[in-house]
């Protein structure tokens, strides 16, 4: 009986707190959306859309085991606590789901203008690649670097090594059961050609018109927001990026950017 009364203050904590991120969502997209569309009022853009259906499906979730939850403490023989633990949990996932996905949105709709400096671009791709090893090592990743000897590039530091974790990150998530992860650089005739690959299960060629589109992602977890950051910064830059992947063949990221005129 315990749990039962901890539970009921739980549930409505769990409804503030969903209420909270929700009023975040709109304070955090909107402003996006306007700047993008400033004729007035016509139907919502395309990225108000596509929050607001985000958001409402982990909140369905958070419903409806908020309703069976309702039911099983109202009930004359309610289930063990263990069970009732199980849904709290499930909540609470998908309460955490819903954060990833508003805190991702809020990245993408607030980058930063960029600001261009001459750099050695060999330098910070050691630097991200220095930042993650620790945390692919603890999947069992082994990580290669086959970084050459590379020309001066104009580029906003910070938001490239943000465009380049992104992509590492996704590679060593791609292998749950361990795997290599191999960066490349090598010089262009007129810029700086980039890889991260991996060896995990690789994806779904369908797929590949769609994947750096915002909310589409290809892991159960994911929020579909990160290589969409990707892209807007490299083409921010004035480069470009591409992916190549067969299932169960691993997939490839391959960047080019322009050096310094």
């Amino acid at each position: 009986m315990n749990v039962t009364w901890w539970l009921i203050p739980s549930g409505l904590i769990l409804i503030l707190a969903v209420g909270i991120l929700v009023v975040a969502a709109r304070r955090r997209g909107y402003p996006r959306a306007q700047r993008l569309n400033t004729e007035s009022p016509k139907p919502a853009h395309p990225l108000t859309r596509e929050l607001v259906h985000e958001i409402r499906n982990p909140l369905n979730s958070v419903n409806l085991n908020l309703q069976i939850l309702e039911e099983d403490l109202s009930a004359e023989n309610a289930n063990s606590s263990s069970d009732l633990q199980k849904r709290v949990q499930r909540i609470r996932r998908e309460v955490e789901r819903l954060d990833r996905i508003l805190t991702d949105f809020r990245r993408y709709a607030n980058l930063p203008p960029l600001t261009f400096e001459s750099c050695d671009i060999a330098v910070l791709i050691e630097e991200v690649l220095d930042f993650d090893e620790p945390e692919a090592q603890k999947q069992n990743v082994e990580v290669k670097r086959e970084i050459e000897v590379l020309p001066l590039v104009q580029l906003d530091q910070s938001q490239f090594k943000q465009a380049l974790l992104n992509l590492i990150i996704n590679g060593v998530q791609a292998m749950e059961d361990g795997g290599t992860l191999t960066v490349r650089a090598k010089p262009l005739d007129e810029g700086v050609h980039i890889e991260v690959e991996d060896t995990g299960l690789g994806i779904d060629p369908e797929q590949f018109d769609k994947i750096f589109d915002l909310f589409i992602s290809t892991k159960e977890e994911g929020t579909g927001v990160g290589l969409t950051i990707v892209k807007q910064i490299i083409e921010g830059h004035g480069g470009r990026v591409n992916v190549e992947s067969n299932p169960d063949q691993g997939t490839k990221f391959s960047i080019v950017l322009p050096t310094l005129k």
